[in-house]
């Protein structure tokens, strides 16, 4: 009875080490429209395009073959914990890939096709994909800055043993089996790609809000190469020449919020704009350009300071460029947009997304305060999650996209950001926050909204106590000190205990604390768990 109890109790506290898997945007943008498909009768009309699997967590992503079921194979997530122990998980199904000649993890990935609509946004379902089964390994190293990504196991066959360490990324390209879209009855138009990745939910991750994305795509012939409205901008000297913040006017000024312009042209072999950024970039601010002809020509785009310095580039084999601002002081930049191949794009989008002061809108589980305190809630480490939820005061004030953070304070700049909670997309409302990466102790949540290159930093309501079970004084360990001092000072003096001691010493969860509960805790006081 003692060795499985302390076997229980080993169990409290050690954490579980989740990969965060989610597919690549500016891969998915190379899709392109082609008759020329493999798997179709001869001149079906399909949109293909590569997908890249990446691993953004703190853990990886692992699994290993198990027993065989007719055609298949059983397939175990095997997950690493804190401790340096694992557990193994069934997490669907291994099928042999004929035309591969290699097994492939089944429903990896799905593909939609949805309309765009006149206003850009998201319209209904006019094309679908199959549930595509990957090999999954390890093909580019995409991240080599996250832990744990060169410790091995590596993930490199695709045998009984696959997988993703964090950082790297499996990509497959757009002549491989299942990846395509029958566009079959669809008819020329704006559309919008999306992906998923593990639509069936087979695997466990620290977050699954980022496991789809969204590009936009043209079906039909290019237009031809005109003039834009911010015509002449083929310097900075003409960019200069324009009056600041005026219409059609490619010397922006002083940006406060996202600047997003759709109808942009390659005329000729660059375009120039000028922009003024009024505070520090953050992790969350970029420039960007994208095409829905991303396969027609080749656009680059570049990030020049006020003195005309070339300051960075992106320099991609297709129109899907973005180069951060994260740590660029407020002042003046140039942007330069250049067509990289004798093959003109005539239409390309211009993103900007500064720092800057216009936030959302918004209501934390229903305050619109900041550093509100409404009670403390307790949750077990690594066993219970923390929900938060938010509403804003209309579509027009949502975020453009929600980070979380932890903090020891109710001061935000010492905000550290959770893992997997990164650069959500303004339309998620509600997340389960993960505890295993939060030492014990009181802690306050916050999310930053963040909107038009601006942000606002609401809080939680109430802090937030992470505990351990029996760890009373939050110093990481259960003593034999209070597991005697639950005994003396309060079981037996029959005192009331003190705040969260009900939930802390609570050792069997059984709802109450009694000598049972003194006893496991000094049992594993005893054995140093």
């Amino acid at each position: 009875m003692f060795v499985s109890l302390l076997a229980s109790m080993a169990n409290l506290v050690v954490e579980d080490v989740l990969p965060d898997v989610s597919l690549l945007p500016s891969y998915l943008a190379q899709a392109f429209v082609t008759t020329s498909n493999p798997e179709l009768p001869g001149g079906t009309k399909a949109l293909r395009f590569p997908t890249a699997s990446v691993n953004y967590g703190p853990g990886r992503l692992e699994l290993r073959g198990g027993e065989v079921s007719g055609n298949q194979q059983r397939v175990y997530q095997r997950v690493y914990r804190s401790d340096n122990t694992t557990y193994d998980r069934a997490a669907g199904w291994f099928i042999y890939h004929p035309s591969h000649g290699h097994i492939h993890f089944e429903s990896w990935t799905q593909f939609i096709l949805r309309k765009r609509n006149k206003d850009n946004g998201v319209g209904e379902i006019v094309g679908t994909g199959a549930k595509t089964s990957f090999c999954i390994l390890e093909i580019v190293e995409w991240d080599n800055t996250l832990g744990g990504h060169n410790t091995q196991p590596s993930y490199s066959s695709c045998g009984q043993l696959q997988g993703l360490r964090p950082g790297w990324a499996d990509v497959y390209g757009s002549s491989l089996d299942g990846q395509y879209i029958n566009l079959t009855g669809i008819p020329d138009g704006e559309y919008w790609l999306e992906g998923f990745i593990d639509p069936n939910g087979q695997v466990i991750e620290t977050n699954e809000a980022n496991n789809h994305v969204l590009v936009p795509l043209s079906i039909g012939t290019a237009p031809g190469a005109q003039p834009d409205a911010f015509e002449n901008n083929n310097s900075i000297a003409e960019v200069d020449s324009k009056p600041e913040s005026g219409v059609n006017s490619p010397n922006f000024g002083l940006l406060k919020g996202i600047k997003e312009l759709k109808k942009l042209s390659m005329n000729d072999s660059q375009d120039w704009f000028k922009f003024r950024m009024g505070k520090t970039g953050t992790s969350g601010d970029y420039v960007r350009i994208q095409s829905s002809w991303m396969r027609t020509g080749d656009l680059d785009l570049q990030l020049y300071n006020s003195a005309g310095t070339l300051l960075a580039s992106s320099t991609g084999a297709y129109n899907y460029e973005q180069i951060s601002l994260s740590g660029r002081a407020a002042g003046t930049y140039y942007v330069k947009v250049v067509r990289a191949t004798t093959t003109n794009n005539p239409n390309y989008w211009l993103t900007i997304d500064p720092a800057g002061p216009t936030p959302p809108i918004v209501k934390v589980d229903g305050q619109q305060t900041e550093g509100a305190t409404r009670g403390t809630t307790y949750v077990q480490k690594a066993y219970e999650t923390i929900p938060m939820s938010w509403q804003y005061d209309s579509e027009k004030s949502s975020a453009t996209d929600i980070s979380i953070f932890k903090s020891r304070t109710k001061d935000a700049s010492d905000g550290v950001v959770v893992d997997g909670l990164e650069g959500l997309p303004g339309h998620v409302k509600s997340v389960n926050i993960l505890t295993n990466q939060f030492e014990v102790g009181k802690w306050n949540i916050f999310a930053r909204f963040r909107k038009g290159g601006g942000h606002v930093d609401l809080f939680k309501q109430g802090s937030i106590i992470v505990y351990r079970k029996g760890d009373v004084d939050f110093d990481g360990k259960v003593t034999v000190n209070e597991a005697q001092t639950l005994y003396h000072d309060y079981l037996k003096a029959g005192k009331e205990l003190p705040e969260g001691w009900d939930k802390i010493c609570d050792m069997d969860d059984n709802g109450q604390v009694n000598m049972k509960d003194y006893q496991l805790m000094y049992l594993t006081a005893e054995h140093g768990e």
